[in-house]
């Protein structure tokens, strides 16, 4: 993605540069190119989240997850139209379900952290997590 992001920056760049009547294989060129494209990338990385403050974000996925996600949807659909739905009656089902759906919910009330947190604070973030999982393991807890 970070690649993907850095070649539509020097293709603006490139195409800017061109607009302005400039010609593009002088050393000078590719030295404005190559700015006006890093300025493009790091005022994207500031403001992206500012621009598109509902998108959807990027997340590590369990194995499974997006089959629970399609029943999940289903569920769902079939309560907005017909306001009841058969749940699975088996508990592990359940289970898989319930701690989707709390993930799931997790996800959407820290969005918010997640688009607008400093790298030093969602590593500080990070750290107190990884801290309470040894804790939690110390104490005797399933990891």
């Amino acid at each position: 993605m970070k690649n993907l992001q850095e070649r539509i920056a020097i293709m603006i760049a490139f195409q800017t540069v061109v607009t302005h009547g400039k010609k593009t294989l002088s050393e000078t060129a590719t030295q404005e190119i190559v700015e006006l494209a890093r300025h493009l990338n790091e005022f994207c990385g500031l403001n992206l989240s500012k621009a598109f403050p509902s998108g959807e974000m990027d997340f590590v996925e369990d194995r499974g997850a997006a089959k629970i996600d399609a029943a999940i949807e289903l569920h769902k659909q079939e309560l907005k139209t017909k306001e009841v739905t058969q749940l699975p009656e088996d508990r592990e089902t359940l289970i898989q379900l319930y701690d989707r759906l709390q993930q799931r919910k997790s996800r959407r009330m820290q969005w918010e952290l997640y688009a607008k947190a400093k790298e030093t604070k969602l590593a500080d973030l990070v750290l107190k997590l990884l801290d309470e999982e040894i804790e939690d393991a110390n104490a005797g807890w399933p990891q």
